[in-house]
């Protein structure tokens, strides 16, 4: 599919401004201010991430009036009940909290739903079991905020239910024994996009604190990170990688700490994870953790029990955990089977359809696997890029999954096709949702027409945002070795993408490896080799051509064979037309 290439524009005045007083290139100091960082400090707080710079949990709404419930159950030994979500950030922060509290010396246990039988959040049964069992406290990880009628129950029953979750809140908040929800209007808390791994780890801060009362490493007034509780943040990464919440703020900082601890000092169920992932040397991305390790902790939550995925991540013995890890990767090549085989039924429903005045797919089938169609749903938007819904059919009920493109607000389009709903939740990008079947095609209709109304002819039309424009001799391994100070990539912090215009290829383009394109580029005297992935499809239309490229690039430092070579990873290539876009 063909995108808009839309360049950004700088002030050159503000460029040589950050350049100078933060001491970094002009390069890096556009990119810094493409990413919102004005000033110096926050140029330094964006590539330094120190723990520092997080802020005191205590700053959330409900925060201390929580932790002191807890530290109260933990000195009097009640029963605490940790019920968690079952995809890769509600296990994540279930297994952090539970190590934690009990760490402290609390009697903790935990729930995690599975999918297929109990469906997504609290439930009424469970909340009874739970009081039959003596638990006087629950907390839930990552959901919760719109379980009005079940907090209602557990309240009647003498539970104190901890609220701990992220998702965007309803009117109507649940009457619970204290909600910690950085997302309600009302909430001072100065970040807003945690992950629900992130509020847990809050919430375990707090309770440290308050069981010890010191301040070390981040008190009730300061910020960072208690130095025992270091080791949980390779857990914080997991889940809020997984969860897709934007890489900046706080979640950068906690992302790139945990991304080193899992590689300096990984977990058993990590380390074992990786092995089985062929990731086992060197350091270890974002992207990988996205793409390669999180599918393996969701897959059992998507096909049987989360709860398999809990007790890899709390593993201490190395045997275990392998064993664990061998589990995990079985069921999600079983997973990926699964997915594959909806998408093709999914993609040949769709170019069987009139989509010249669809703006959205709404797709219903019986026998799909409703823990898949999340996935499924994420690969049609990238293919087609219009909002996907897919709906599993079961016994006259439907369990839906959606996701955008970021034009269309998912949770505020199902917010009005509620009427149609059982039950809805989740983010601007992705949601879920449970529905009759004969409200399918009514909600079909309503959210097509949202997509009508919302969504111009440009939203429907990728596009590639490029950072900056550069000329060849401005490249050098410095300023490659500049940029590696930029990651963790993800939502809200892309991966750089520049643009060198008028480029003359040199030779002849080749095919490395099963599908690559491998050529060398010249502009005036400065000659640098570039590698295309995916893109051996392009050798022809390069080979001969009169026309000077453009190219879309990425400059890395190619490290093989312990050397180190400058290259230009291409993301994009125009051959003659000028790229379009501002």
């Amino acid at each position: 599919m063909s995108r808009r290439w839309l360049i950004s524009q700088v002030d050159p005045g503000e460029v040589e401004a950050l350049a100078r007083e933060a001491g970094i290139s002009p390069l890096l100091s556009t990119l810094l201010l493409n990413r919102g960082c004005k000033s110096p400090a926050q140029a330094r707080i964006f590539l330094d991430s120190p723990l520092e710079s997080l802020h005191s949990p205590f700053l959330m709404k409900g925060m201390a009036q929580a932790a002191s419930r807890l530290a109260q159950a933990i000195h009097l030994r009640e029963k605490v009940l940790l019920y968690g979500d079952y995809d890769v950030d509600g296990i994540s922060g279930t297994a952090l909290l539970l190590q934690v509290l009990r760490g402290l010396g609390g009697a903790v246990a935990y729930h995690l739903p599975k999918r297929l039988e109990e469906g997504y959040g609290l439930r009424a049964e469970v909340l009874h079991r739970a009081r039959d069992e003596g638990f006087s406290v629950v907390i839930t990880v990552d959901h919760g905020t719109a379980a009005v009628e079940e907090a209602a129950l557990a309240r009647e029953l003498g539970l104190d239910l901890i609220i701990s979750d992220h998702h965007h809140p309803p009117p109507v908040l649940p009457p619970a024994y204290a909600i910690l929800n950085p997302q309600q209007e009302d909430c001072p808390y100065p970040f807003k996009g945690l992950a629900g791994v992130g509020v847990a780890f809050k919430l375990a801060q707090a309770v440290w604190f308050t069981v010890h009362g010191s301040s070390a490493g981040g008190g009730a007034e300061g910020g960072g990170v208690e130095t025992c509780l270091l080791e949980y943040l390779d857990l914080v990464a997991l889940g809020t990688i997984a969860d897709v919440v934007p890489l900046t703020g706080e979640n950068r900082i906690l992302v790139r700490h945990g991304l080193q601890r899992m590689v300096r000092e990984p977990r058993p169920g990590i380390a074992a994870l990786r092995e089985e992932a062929g990731l086992r040397d060197g350091p270890i991305s974002a992207g990988q953790v996205a793409f390669i390790l999180a599918p393996r902790v969701n897959a059992p939550g998507r096909l049987s029990d989360p709860s398999i995925s809990l007790r890899l991540l709390i593993a201490q013995e190395e045997g275990e955990a392998r064993a664990l890890a061998m589990d995990l990767g079985g069921q999600n090549r079983e997973r990926q089977r699964i997915e594959r085989d909806i998408l093709a039924e999914a993609r040949q429903a769709i170019l069987d359809m009139d989509q010249s005045r669809s703006r959205a797919i709404v797709l219903a089938r019986r026998g799909w696997h409703p823990g898949v169609i999340g996935i499924v749903a994420s690969r049609l938007v990238e293919e087609f890029y219009r909002p996907a819904v897919l709906i599993a059919l079961e016994d006259g009920k439907g369990r839906g999954s959606a996701r955008g493109i970021g034009s269309l607000d998912l949770y505020q389009a199902l917010d009005s096709c509620k009427d149609h709903l059982i039950a809805y939740g989740g983010h601007r990008l992705a949601a879920g949702f449970t529905i009759n079947e004969d409200e399918v095609e009514a909600f079909r209709h309503r959210f097509q027409e949202l997509a009508r109304e919302t969504l111009g002819d440009e939203d429907l039309e990728p596009s590639l945002k490029i950072d900056a424009e550069v000329f060849l001799d401005e490249l050098s391994l410095e300023v490659a070795a500049e940029l590696e100070k930029l990651p963790p990539y993800g939502l809200g912090n892309p991966e750089p993408t520049l643009l060198a215009r008028g480029l003359q290829v040199m030779k002849y383009p080749r095919q490395v490896g099963e599908n690559h394109l491998k050529i060398k580029v010249r502009q005036k005297e400065k000659v640098i080799g570039a590698i295309g992935f995916s893109m051996a499809g392009l050798q022809g239309e390069i080979t001969g051509s009169p026309y000077r490229t453009h190219i879309a690039f990425y400059p890395e430092i190619d490290r093989y064979g312990g050397r180190q070579t400058l290259r230009l990873r291409i993301k994009a290539l125009l051959l003659g037309e000028e790229p379009n876009g501002p």
